[in-house]
């Protein structure tokens, strides 16, 4: 008798304990869904602060490179093909723009104008600060993508997007990017060379992938090259998904290997303490 009360009151016991563990760990769950969504709100209220940069990286550059490219190419790019592979470039473009320029130098103010510091004196884990500032970018991809592809469609240009697979790879490339704008805001050693490096990366990664022009135009040595360039995976996959197809297994490969290497260095190197 004595036993059989002895391994109930134990099992009441672990009962309640797992029930205590159950309930911690949820609110945990939900005060971290809640720093994350105060990072992302903070970023988002600069945006509509300062909303001419945004818009400049987002939508009128890679809608002006559509236009020239189209100008320039005359009777070479007036069938749908080309018309489809331009309007990808200026996608990625847009991409590119948003994800290094723009919020590397939206990474850049906050740690040299001291809002970093500020967020680490905060009960905010730094993993929440990071997936804090990747959804922003995520949201910035996402209306910068739609709002091109309405563009585009306003234009003439032929869609039957493949949604779900445009999806991945506009995350996988944001991610991809993203890690690049995090790795030149940690390294860098004042505001003026890090505005300097993404405004660079951000358009230079664009301009030397054959994105707006065939890769056979490019020299030999560097056609190697551009080849290995995110924006060139990107490219590819998002003009295949725009033409409804679904052969881009290697090119998802590449940008999620490319993601993973630089987000996990961009965010090692990363100082939540400045020394």
């Amino acid at each position: 008798m004595l036993n059989r009360a002895r391994l109930a009151r134990r099992r009441l016991l672990h009962a309640d304990g797992r029930a205590f563990r159950q309930r911690r760990d949820g609110g945990d769950t939900v005060t971290r869904a809640a720093d994350i969504s105060c990072v992302f709100r903070i970023h988002l209220a600069r945006v509509r602060r300062e909303a001419g940069p945004f818009l400049l990286a987002a939508l009128v550059f890679p809608s002006a490179m559509y236009l020239f490219a189209v100008a320039v190419g005359g009777a070479e790019v007036a069938h749908d093909e080309s018309r489809l592979r331009l309007l990808a470039g200026s996608v990625v473009f847009s991409l590119s723009l948003t994800s290094i320029s723009w919020l590397g130098y939206l990474l850049l103010e906050n740690r040299f104008t001291g809002r970093l510091k500020l967020f680490a004196t905060l009960p905010l884990a730094p993993s929440s600060y990071v997936f804090g500032v990747l959804v922003f970018a995520l949201a910035q991809a996402a209306l910068g993508t739609t709002t091109l592809l309405l563009v585009g469609r306003a234009l003439g240009v032929p869609l039957r997007p493949n949604v779900a697979l445009l999806v991945l790879v506009v995350v996988l490339t944001i991610l991809c990017l993203c890690g690049l704008g995090v790795i030149i805001a940690s390294r860098a050693r004042s505001f003026s060379e890090g505005s300097l490096l993404t405004d660079t990366l951000g358009a230079g990664l664009v301009l030397l992938a054959p994105v707006y022009y065939a890769p056979e135009m490019m020299p030999r040595a560097l056609r190697v090259f551009a080849q290995l360039l995110p924006t060139t995976y990107a490219a590819r996959a998002v003009q295949t998904t725009l033409a409804g197809g679904h052969d881009i297994g290697g090119e998802l490969l590449a940008l999620g290997l490319m993601a993973v290497a630089t987000l996990a260095l961009g965010f090692r190197l990363m100082k939540w303490r400045e020394d």
